[in-house]
């Protein structure tokens, strides 16, 4: 059940358990209503009410992290222990390898590189989805996406710049009806070099553009 259903359906049970308690009291021409706050309806929908409130702010863990190859398998292994410690810390249920294969056996790959290193770290083959398809950004954020639609909340890591272009392409994504607009992403940021920040900021510029075609036009050119 999703985080949002949750609340709702504590709130719901709050208010329910409330109405209950509400008695009608007539006095003349006066018509109200009290509430008597020491009987189990009104406390089972303060303890409703309070479950509600509490599931909306509380931390929710991340359904899934998705590591994006690089240009390096050193830039692959700084992403996957981001991931890893993002895991010790919150929890996630799967990691998401998202790049196609590259070099012609699997064992050489940049993809086997990442899921060696999370084997190290006691990372299960059943928690990890492969992404082959994708050989750029909008891909890699598409069909990785689109691999976990059923998913609520997504956790991408790379260095800031970076991010900042798959967060373009996300809420064009979103605005085009590719992946749900309810779907929560959160961006998880590895150290930035200078060399990444300077090519980031040039590639970003040149994501933006191409992004006005549409997602779909660019798949298909």
């Amino acid at each position: 059940m999703k985080k949002r259903e949750k609340v709702l359906i504590l709130f719901i049970l709050s208010m329910i358990f409330f109405s209950l308690n509400f008695v009608p009291k007539i006095n003349g021409n006066i018509i109200g209503t009290f509430l008597n706050v020491l009987n189990i309806p009104s406390l089972l929908g303060i303890i409703f009410l309070m479950g509600s409130f509490a599931a909306s702010v509380f931390k929710q863990n991340l359904d899934a992290i998705i590591i994006p190859t690089g240009n390096s398998f050193k830039e692959d292994r700084k992403r996957t222990i981001k991931a890893i410690e993002k895991y010790k810390e919150e929890g996630t249920k799967y990691f998401v390898i998202s790049g196609e294969k590259g070099k012609p056996k699997l064992s050489e790959s940049q993809r086997y590189g990442i899921y060696k290193e999370l084997r190290k770290h006691n990372i299960k083959p059943s928690q990890m989805i492969i992404e082959g398809k994708s050989s750029n950004n909008l891909e890699n954020a598409l069909y990785s996406l689109t691999k976990l639609k059923e998913m609520e909340t997504i956790g991408i890591v790379s260095y800031p710049k970076h991010l900042e272009r798959f967060k373009d392409i996300i809420n064009k994504a979103k605005k085009e009806k590719l992946i749900p607009k309810t779907m929560i992403i959160k961006y998880l940021p590895t150290k930035q070099t200078l060399g990444e920040w300077i090519y980031g900021t040039l590639a970003n510029i040149k994501e933006k553009y191409e992004l006005r075609k549409g997602i779909n036009k660019i798949l298909n050119k």
